[in-house]
């Protein structure tokens, strides 16, 4: 048997194909943990938006209701039925 001093190029192919596969590994993993930080985000934002639509649903139910729309009136506009009185309280 003949043994080789030699350099072995063997080694150095595997460590650099293991070298390669691994930064290739650590690449992906940090795209994969910006994508789910992009996924957090955008989950959030979609249930605020959810939150919002919800209660603007809400709001147009009320704006569809006749007492509601006339108790907004008189509150926020003042407005009185005819032959009332408009009472306004003394502010301090």
């Amino acid at each position: 048997m003949r043994k080789r001093n030699g350099f072995n190029w063997f080694v150095v192919l595997l460590f650099a194909t293991v070298a390669y596969f691994s930064t290739i590994l650590v690449s992906q993993q940090m795209h994969l943990a910006q994508v789910n930080e992009s996924q957090r985000i955008a989950d959030k934002k979609l249930e605020k938006a959810k939150e919002t639509n919800e209660k603007l649903r809400k709001e147009l139910a009320e704006l569809q209701d006749l007492n509601n729309i006339e108790r907004l009136a008189r509150e926020n506009l003042g407005m009185v039925k005819e032959g009332e009185m408009p009472y306004q309280a003394a502010r301090p």
